[in-house]
């Protein structure tokens, strides 16, 4: 079930992702048939490869089964997964055979029903493929989940237990902590030596006089300033806006903005500057977010599948290693001419 899951969205994200030429320059597909491989006494042909490719696309993907351009497409880049997956299906159908694990008749035609639909016999014509080699597709898969309920589905529910998914999000919580983060900004008033700190601060006074005339903007409360008071020798500058993570921000930035709510301004602050000289600051708290971690119900569903996926990932490759090394199946066992291309575009 898992190995289906994860070989159909291997799959779609082909069909996704991948250019596809525009559908003039594929008019026919020529497919160059011969046997690719032998497998539990079965030869594996490209026509047999190609027929369940147009099976899978036609259950998951109808959208495209008419397209030639799109099946071209599909065709030519996952042959090879679908070789392989036909290979070791083969091989699971011989290890079935050896625990005696059967399918029914009845279960067999059950499931053809629910496949095809109550006209079987037309849409088989429409794939191009005879009732006993859907009967064959469908019961070979029918073994297939069974004898993986058995080797790696029953393994991997017990390995996904209650403790590792409260573990798993212990992990969670260390790569998503909870979030602070503040946008603000800040002008800086420079009164001069001469002028001493009293001068600075009276400014800073004025400045915040004008806060509602320049509707919260300190860099138009400096420029009012500016034509109010030109004979000021004072140097006014306004920062850029800062959107800085909680433990990005200076303990000074924060215990100043800390006081603040959203949107409003500080009172004058005496602050050291980079160059080392006592400057007065007012800084304009922009927003203020803090999010934090979902809770462990939210996500617990998800991290299950995820783990369950995971699992079902190491444990299937695991079983196919054991099963490929049991009936001595390897590359060598393929039959494939360097650069063969099983299907081109005309």
């Amino acid at each position: 079930m898992f190995k289906t899951l994860l070989f159909s969205a291997l799959i779609l994200g082909t069909l996704q992702a991948a250019p596809i030429p525009p559908i003039e320059q594929v008019r026919e597909i020529a497919v160059h048939n011969r046997i690719l491989t032998k497998v539990n006494g079965k030869n594996i042909s490209v026509l047999d490869v190609m027929k369940h490719m147009d099976v899978f696309l036609n259950r998951y993907y109808p959208q495209y089964a008419n397209s030639k351009t799109a099946k071209y497409q599909f065709y030519s880049t996952q042959w090879r997964q679908t070789l392989q997956q036909m290979v070791d299906h083969e091989l699971m159908v011989a290890d079935a055979e050896s625990r005696e694990i059967k399918i029914s008749d009845g279960e067999v035609r059950e499931e053809i029903q629910t496949r095809y639909g109550p006209n079987v016999m037309g849409t088989l014509d429409e794939l191009g493929i005879s009732y006993e080699e859907a009967r064959e597709m469908v019961e070979q898969d029918m073994i297939v989940q069974r004898i993986q309920w058995v080797r790696v589905t029953s393994k991997v529910l017990q390995k996904v237990t209650s403790a590792e998914i409260k573990k798993a999000y212990q992990k969670f919580l260390q790569e998503n902590p909870a979030k602070e983060e503040w946008k603000y900004q800040f002008l800086t008033i420079r009164s001069g030596i001469e002028s001493g700190e009293q001068a600075g601060r009276d400014i800073a006074q004025k400045l915040l006089a004008f806060q509602e005339k320049s509707q919260g903007n300190l860099a138009v409360a400096a420029d009012l300033f500016k034509a109010e008071s030109p004979e000021s020798m004072a140097t006014l500058t306004v920062s850029q806006e800062f959107d800085a993570e909680d433990k990005a921000l200076s303990q000074a930035h924060r215990e100043i903005l800390s006081r603040l709510d959203k949107g409003q301004w500080s009172q004058p602050a005496i602050q050291q500057s980079r160059d080392g000289t006592k400057v007065i600051r007012i800084f304009h708290l922009k927003d203020h977010t803090k999010t934090t971690p979902p809770a462990f119900a939210t996500v617990a569903n998800d991290l299950k599948q995820h783990l369950l996926n995971e699992q079902a990932e190491i444990e299937n490759k695991a079983y196919l290693a054991k099963l490929h090394q049991r009936f001595n199946f390897d590359e060598k066992s393929l039959d494939i001419p360097p650069h063969f291309e099983p299907f081109t575009a005309r």
